[in-house]
């Protein structure tokens, strides 16, 4: 695909560093940049030049030429390498612009390196997952995903059905060469793997995304002080009045290098106030949603009854105002410090062991529409064994076969829509 606009944009994070990359992409891209560097034409040699705006020299730079197909948007790029100052950052793509180039569209390079054929959508979606991931492991899993794993899973899964697909069209085309109408499909293997694949998203998602921990109990036990004390400030207000937290409150924090979201909830009870009733139910919406559930009960008061949800740690809290120690929590005091140590370290074995459980070496589901996808092709296949099952004619089980096939080709990108890629490339930063 030919795209006649040449785009340019900072492809390195906002603010000061040391090193700030701008790129170009696209037919005019060495055109525009020769405007404004005096280099030799050697694709992919490192040259210093000056970069300049008319006869103003703005920079010093690094200036490195692509030529097509083998870059990766697969058209003539170029990458500049500035001193890392925002304001020479911006004024160069100023000019650049100024000399025919666009600013380019959020993820618009990775979005070129699709419709030019130098990956299908599932190594175009890993791309983001890898800026993105907040472990060790989503690094590795996104990475394998660049590398095409979920791509060869798909195209092997697409040549089964359509294989199942050739042999009902055999059967239907040439009825006199089968002596028995005895003919069935085996949909086992396949439906097998489909589940497998799509058990990998939950774990996926967290290595991506990170952890979320919610605190949960009634009023006044102490879950804003247990908040500010695992996060190390004073973020959410503590006062000795019930009901003080209406609202869940956020913060990140870092375990064993991944990203945990913490959140403090509103005291779950039953209530007449209105604000505090919606205040209950994001806190229930909260653990629904949480990976972690801490449950956090005033141990100089304990509560009676079971919490309303999946609890994965029950804390005793104030232990420093209680004469009994409880065998089945973690006894600590957000006053004090008592056990805090102890829960931040069953917050860290639960959040690691949620990722380290996952099976790397396979392709892995990280993306929602990857998922949804999946689950539409999983639903077609079983509705296919169904009508097998029920004695529906051979044709009507190859039309859900082949909405299956079309479903993977959603996934990999032999088949899209402009919305499709527009939704996709959006949540891509600018520069990639």
């Amino acid at each position: 695909m030919v795209n006649p606009d040449t785009i340019v944009a900072i492809s390195t994070a906002p603010g000061r560093s040391a090193i700030g990359l701008v790129r170009l992409s696209g037919p005019n891209a060495w055109t525009i940049a020769l405007k404004h560097v005096k280099c030799h034409l050697k694709p992919r040699v490192a040259e210093y030049a000056k970069f300049t705006i008319g006869q103003e020299i703005l920079d010093d730079v690094i200036v490195i030429f692509y030529k097509s197909p083998k870059t990766y948007t697969g058209e003539d790029m170029v990458e500049i390498s500035f001193h890392g100052n925002p304001l020479i950052l911006s004024k160069a793509v100023r000019a650049m612009i100024d000399s025919g180039a666009r600013l380019a569209d959020p993820g618009e390079f990775t979005k070129r390196a699709f419709l030019n054929g130098k990956m299908d959508l599932t190594s175009a979606e890993a791309v983001e997952k890898l800026i993105d991931s907040t472990s060790e492991v989503g690094i590795k899993i996104a990475r394998k995903m660049m590398n095409g794993s979920l791509k060869r899973m798909i195209e092997k899964m697409r040549r089964e059905l359509l294989n199942l697909s050739a042999s009902i069209e055999v059967r239907i085309d040439y009825p006199d060469e089968f002596e028995s109408d005895d003919f069935k499909l085996d949909f086992f293997s396949i439906k097998n793997r489909l589940k497998k694949l799509l058990s990998t998203y939950d774990s996926a998602k967290i290595a991506i995304e990170g952890v979320k921990v919610a605190l949960l109990g009634a009023p006044n036990v102490g879950k804003s002080s247990i908040f500010n004390a695992l996060i190390g400030y004073e973020r959410t207000i503590v006062t000795p009045l019930p009901g003080t937290t209406r609202d869940t409150v956020e913060a990140e924090m870092s375990v064993n290098g991944m990203r945990v979201k913490l959140i403090d909830t509103a005291g779950i009870r039953e209530t007449a106030d209105e604000i505090e009733k919606i205040g209950v139910s994001r806190a229930l919406k909260a653990a629904q949603e949480a990976n972690v559930r801490v449950y956090i009960v005033d141990a100089s008061a304990p509560e009676k009854g079971a919490a309303k949800f999946p609890v994965d740690i029950k804390v005793m809290n104030k232990i420093d105002i209680s004469k009994k120690r409880f065998k089945d929590a973690l006894n600590v005091s957000a006053k004090t410090g008592y056990g805090m140590e102890k829960l931040r370290e069953k917050i860290a074995n639960l959040t690691t062991s949620v990722i380290e459980s996952m099976d790397t070496s396979e392709a892995v589901v990280m993306a929602e529409r990857q998922y949804h996808l999946l689950r539409k092709v999983l639903n077609e296949i079983e509705e296919a064994e169904r009508a097998q099952k029920n004695g529906y004619p051979i044709d009507i089980v190859e039309i859900n076969i082949r909405k299956a096939v079309e479903f993977l080709d959603y996934i990999t990108g032999e088949e899209y829509s402009d919305d499709i890629l527009d939704a996709i490339f959006s949540n891509f930063c600018v520069g990639k």
